[in-house]
């Protein structure tokens, strides 16, 4: 049976963890179209799009709604977070840093700096950067994390 007033979306396996640093595994629910890109739906669109509240399926068939606000870090699962190709990013370039977090977490990866040709600095990009959460990609894997909790950058490259 179809609905006229539904949105066919697909389910994104994550773990989740709050600015409490509690660790929540399931499932974003993504549309089979981004809307800004070509392709499908991906969860940094999820996360740095305006609305400041996500539904999050857990175990048992609950769905809660999440604030993105409270919302330390996403990490996406292996084959649904790897790095772009090199032909993808053109007119960008990565660089491998570390993030302390306001919490004394510590995470590493790298990020693709969208930087202007006569500006091409970590500092620039940090500093530019508007969107609620960093996408770091290490060991097949990316990991969002919210900018506004971030306390210190470290260059590893």
């Amino acid at each position: 049976m179809s609905n006229d007033y539904r949105i066919e979306k697909d389910r994104l396996p994550v773990v989740l963890v709050t600015a409490g640093g509690e660790r929540m595994a399931g499932e974003l629910f993504v549309q089979l179209h981004a809307r800004y890109r070509s392709g499908p739906e991906e969860a940094p669109d999820l996360m740095n799009d305006a609305e400041p509240f996500f539904p999050f399926a857990v175990a048992g068939g609950e769905t809660l709604l999440i604030a993105k606000d409270q919302v330390r870090e996403v990490e996406v699962a292996n084959g649904h977070g790897a790095a772009p190709d090199d032909d993808e990013v053109t007119g960008v370039r990565s660089a491998l840093i570390e993030l302390t977090l306001t919490d004394g977490s510590i995470v590493a990866g790298a990020v693709y700096l969208e930087v202007p040709f006569n500006r091409p600095r970590l500092l620039d990009f940090l500093n530019r950067f508007d969107r609620r959460f960093v996408t770091l990609y290490a060991n097949g894997a990316a990991r969002l994390v919210n900018r506004r909790l971030i306390e210190r950058v470290r260059p590893l490259d």
